[in-house]
């Protein structure tokens, strides 16, 4: 582990008095390397509350993470895989529809129209699951570059105008003046501006309103969505980040989900120097907002982009 990271952590236990609870790379008395899950608490004097000793756990979890490794490494080839197929079923699906190998009567528009949503939900699927393998192994690239994050929003306000009319949401944007651009990688932050308006347009019901801000504080750009949507369930907010995770509330409403895009837009977020918090109340809406460093993102060699 890097100096930083026994920094923060002495930071954590010796000056915040609080716990920690992280992975760490290690070594054991042969040499050999291993990754433990630690758990380091302080115990405080009772009378002045100053730091009397620590107690820590220790635990190996080095198969554990071979065996996520190897899942996410079947996951991104079988993907990858499934890419060329389904293609091809997309081309000629709408090669027919066109009629290019003939003309087709209502029934079979019908059908084939059918054919074509299906096979685009499987193309956003994989395409989402790919991306999860490139976070989790590390293979994604960061390039960032000279971004305006207000005209982004405003292209993906646009991608997102059909869905908000054909709700009759009232839609409200807001961006504050002289906002800087900043260098971050525009396919990552399209991506995520892109899962947060789209989630809130989503689980809104008609007629309901969405809101979608950017404003300049000392530090960041914070980017915040807000909506009248159905909300989170209470007793499930501490899972909402989580990988394939779809609140119980509206799984019945909406059955394409993927449950990735939360996790994807979180593991962003993080792995770029940025913070993400959210509010919710079941019923009455969700507020998320996003903090990205005025400094930008760093760049990160890899050798695949997320899509």
């Amino acid at each position: 582990m890097d100096i930083d990271f026994y920094k923060k952590l002495w930071k954590r236990i010796k000056i915040d008095k609080q716990a920690i609870r992280s992975e760490i790379n290690n070594r054991r008395k042969n040499g050999e390397a291993y990754v433990a899950m630690a758990t380091i608490s302080p115990i405080l004097d009772k009378d002045n509350g100053e730091v009397k000793f620590f107690v820590g756990i220790e635990k190996d979890v080095t198969k554990e993470k071979q065996v996520d490794k190897a899942k996410t490494e079947f996951v991104s080839l079988a993907s990858h895989q499934l890419r060329t197929p389904l293609s091809a079923i997309g081309w000629y699906a709408e090669m027919l529809l066109d009629g290019d190998a003939g003309k087709i009567n209502k029934e079979q528009k019908l059908y084939l129209e059918e054919i074509y949503r299906g096979n685009q939900r499987m193309v956003e699927l994989v395409n989402a699951l790919l991306n999860t393998s490139r976070l989790e192994l590390g293979t994604f690239i960061i390039e960032p570059q000279e971004t305006d994050l207000k005209f982004l929003a405003e292209d993906v306000i646009k991608e997102q105008q059909p869905s908000i009319s054909a709700k009759k949401l009232l839609f409200k944007s807001s961006f504050a003046k002289n906002l800087p651009k900043i260098k971050v990688d525009p396919k990552l932050t399209r991506i995520v501006f892109q899962n947060l308006l789209s989630n809130a347009v989503k689980y809104t019901p008609e007629g309901g309103r969405v809101e979608l801000s950017l404003n300049l504080e000392k530090t960041a750009i914070s980017l915040s969505v807000k909506d009248t949507g159905y909300g989170i369930p209470k007793a499930q907010q501490d899972k909402i980040f989580e990988k394939l995770f779809r609140a119980d509330n509206v799984k019945a409403l909406d059955t394409e989900g993927t449950g990735l895009g939360l996790y994807l837009v979180k593991s962003i977020i993080e792995k770029s120097g940025g913070r993400i918090s959210f509010e919710s109340e079941e019923g009455r809406g969700t507020i998320f907002e996003v903090k990205i460093p005025l400094s930008g993102m760093k760049a990160k060699a890899g050798t695949k982009q997320l899509s």
